[in-house]
């Protein structure tokens, strides 16, 4: 037996039994007593084993008794965070405990830390999905509107911003995981977009934790897409993403799992716009520019370049066929529009993956139901552009390898469709040793 760990478990059992004395009135300690005592077994809670071996419905049932609002301010907090450890490092903990609406009831009108920790407890409780009553169900609609609805109205502080993220992440689970018919949750958009209208334009946990909670709420239409300013909401998305997905932000770890809600929150936004205003927005968000086809598509410092360079990363599997998507849609499901709009050097993926099929004339330059641009419909560039791009003696070394390895891609692509039938050309030149390693 671990002698240290049996140690443990008897401080931690002094410790409770203190409690209980006190609680019962038999052994009163000061509040600075008490105080110490609970700061204490916040410490022992610390540790997974000792929180399963010493813990149980009754101690946290008598924590939330410390927890309450008739207790000063540090006793409370002491005892609400000694139970979201618990509740953190022993899930089995969390099916025993249901406090959830004397937590909801006495909490609405909280301090940020009070908010905070509660918060966290009840975003542990509500992880997995279980049957409230609808009285539960109500008193936690109250209790997160109150909250959102304070920080949509009040300072937007560095330090109330941790409790509002804590508040979101709860709203999520409910929006996930409950049966919310009654009461609706319609009435946090408002409150939430406001919120997020004023933050920095940073993708972070704050701001990743509203989108998720507006993605999971329906575009309506009196927050969206007002008729005094239609995309006003939509330009603060934008901003988020443009910042997000600048070519010096590409390699961020977690970058593509981070980017996904945000760009389902958009696809969700257009496809429920119904404002021509709206729509041709989108469109020149996404979709590069005529003066951007002075180049071939791609190479420009616009969003939608920097878009176009995340279909073609590996690294961002999730995240580019959710930007496929809304191009996609914003070329109302037409091919032509599609390769008109981003070139077929992008387009061939999203293509072949989802086996459309691909007309005779794909390649035609002024194909039907597009502009007659003299455009090259593999590379996006306008022809009369074409000889003006720079040459490879302009180039780097590192601008050369992604050139080839991107011409390499589009005739494979391009050959397994069976849209040409010639021999790959960087293939030759590979193997005909007329291109050499790098050094790293």
């Amino acid at each position: 037996m671990d002698n240290s760990r049996t140690g443990s478990n008897k401080r931690a059992s002094r410790l409770l039994d203190r409690l209980i004395a006190n609680a019962s009135a038999s052994q009163k300690l000061s509040n600075g007593d008490l105080l110490t005592t609970l700061t204490s077994l916040k410490v022992e809670a610390r540790d997974p084993g000792e929180v399963a071996v010493t813990f149980s419905k009754e101690s946290l049932d008598l924590l939330v008794c410390y927890g309450l609002k008739s207790n000063p301010l540090e006793i409370r907090l002491e005892a609400l965070r000694i139970i979201a450890n618990a509740l953190l490092l022993s899930p089995n903990l969390r099916n025993q405990f249901a406090t959830v609406p004397i937590l909801a009831h006495q909490y609405k009108g909280a301090s940020a830390d009070e908010e905070f920790v509660v918060g966290r407890i009840m975003f542990l409780l509500t992880i997995e999905p279980r049957t409230y009553e609808a009285h539960v169900l109500n008193g936690l609609h109250e209790y997160v509107l109150l909250h959102v609805t304070r920080h949509a109205e009040g300072d937007l502080c560095d330090s109330s911003l941790p409790a509002l993220t804590e508040t979101c992440k709860l709203l999520f689970n409910i929006l996930c995981k409950f049966s919310y018919d009654t009461p609706s949750y319609d009435d946090m958009i408002g409150p939430l977009s406001s919120i997020i209208k004023r933050l920095p334009r940073i993708l972070n946990s704050v701001s990743r934790s509203i989108i998720s909670c507006l993605l999971k709420l329906p575009c309506t239409v009196d927050v969206y897409f007002r008729d005094e300013a239609p995309t006003e909401l939509s330009e603060v998305f934008f901003e988020l993403l443009a910042k997000a997905v600048q070519p010096q932000s590409l390699d961020t770890p977690g970058l593509d799992d981070s980017i996904v809600p945000l760009l389902l929150l958009l696809n969700n936004i257009f496809t429920s716009a119904h404002n021509a205003e709206v729509i041709e927005y989108f469109k020149a968000k996404i979709f590069p520019s005529e003066i951007e086809r002075s180049r071939p598509l791609g190479q420009s410092s616009s969003l939608a370049s920097d878009l176009l360079q995340i279909t073609s990363k590996p690294s961002f599997m999730k995240s580019r066929e959710v930007v496929y998507q809304l191009m996609w849609d914003a070329s109302d499901h037409d091919v032509h529009k599609f390769i008109y709009h981003i070139g077929f050097g992008y387009a061939i993926g999203y293509i072949m993956s989802h086996e459309i099929a691909v007309p005779e004339d794909i390649l035609r330059e002024n194909a039907p139901n597009v502009p007659s641009d003299n455009i090259n419909p593999v590379t996006g560039q306008r022809v009369e552009n074409e000889g003006q791009s720079p040459s490879l003696a302009n180039m780097t070394e590192d601008e050369k390898e992604r050139e080839a390895e991107r011409l390499f891609v589009l005739f494979e692509r391009m050959r397994a469709n069976g849209i040409i039938n010639v021999e790959n050309p960087v293939r030759i030149a590979v193997e005909s040793g007329r291109f050499q390693e790098l050094p790293d």
